[in-house]
């Protein structure tokens, strides 16, 4: 019983948002730095995008992942019992699906969209250099500085609700109450 204590503290939703604000810290840093560009032209059309382009928009969304996955958590405690994640948070990298299960997200019609934008990636272009399958095969995004702002917007909301829900008592799944002082 004491390891899957220890396991339930190690899986906490602060754990899971400090992950979550180091990939969107790492993701901000990496847009923002000064960078080259890569053209690619098939003979008919040509892409040019940022050189951080892809790394950018896949840290954005395991950023957001891991964001979810602390609600999902804090909504359901018992996602964490009994020494390991339980399947409703390892399956799949679909956000708009995590996002469409969390109770205490805000905004969450107005903000299904940059999820929605986010997963497109996660299992294609911005993860590897092709898709997973002919199925799942997409074109390259761009970061564009609309989707950015919309992105961070997003990101900050998500993280003032969980702060704030973090704040007050939280009941792990064997019964300790403890809560996060944010400064």
């Amino acid at each position: 019983m004491e390891k899957e204590k220890k396991f339930s503290q190690a899986a906490h939703p602060l754990n899971w948002y400090e992950v979550a604000k180091l990939m969107h810290d790492n993701a901000k840093a990496l847009h923002d730095m000064p960078q080259g560009t890569i053209t690619y032209s098939d003979g008919v059309k040509s892409i040019t995008r940022p050189t951080s382009n892809r790394s950018v928009f896949l840290l954005s969304a395991f950023a957001m992942e891991n964001l979810l996955k602390a609600y999902l958590i804090y909504e359901n405690p018992h996602y964490i019992k009994d020494g390991k994640l339980k399947k409703q948070l390892l399956n799949g990298h679909s956000l708009s699906k995590l996002q469409k299960k969390c109770k205490k997200v805000p905004a969450p019609k107005r903000s299904l969209h940059i999820f929605e934008k986010l997963e497109v990636g996660v299992n294609s272009w911005a993860r590897y250099p092709c898709a997973t399958s002919i199925e799942r095969e997409s074109e390259e995004r761009a970061v564009t500085p609309e989707f950015w702002k919309a992105y961070n917007k997003v990101f900050d909301l998500y993280s003032k609700r969980l702060e704030k829900l973090l704040s007050k008592k939280w009941k792990n799944p064997y019964g300790e109450v403890g809560y996060v002082e944010f400064k």
